[in-house]
């Protein structure tokens, strides 16, 4: 029981960080690849599939997570200038 109790203890730090941060009414998923987006210098939505995170989630799931959080400015997209079909993905300070 007392793992059972670290855990919520981890849960209720968890959504009052992000609480803090107003994105409590995001889905999980538009939290967890938000969050996995600002942690990284410049990723992919490649990097996103392949962390083991989101192994339950399809592309299809990834690109429309991606795709909102892009119309709502909270992350930013840059294509590569080595390859011009790949496209970076980072935290938008601007907002």
């Amino acid at each position: 029981m007392e793992a059972l109790e670290r855990l919520f203890k981890l849960r209720e730090a968890l959504h009052e960080q992000e609480s803090a941060f107003g994105i409590q009414d995001y889905s999980e998923i538009e939290r967890a690849v938000l969050e996995f987006v600002s942690n990284q210098k410049q990723t992919t939505i490649s990097d996103i599939l392949k962390h083991p995170y989101f192994s339950n989630f399809s592309l299809s799931t990834i690109n429309r997570v991606v795709a909102k959080l892009l119309t709502m400015r909270v992350i930013k997209s840059q294509q590569a200038t080595s390859d011009k079909r790949k496209m970076y993905l980072s935290f938008c300070l601007d907002n």
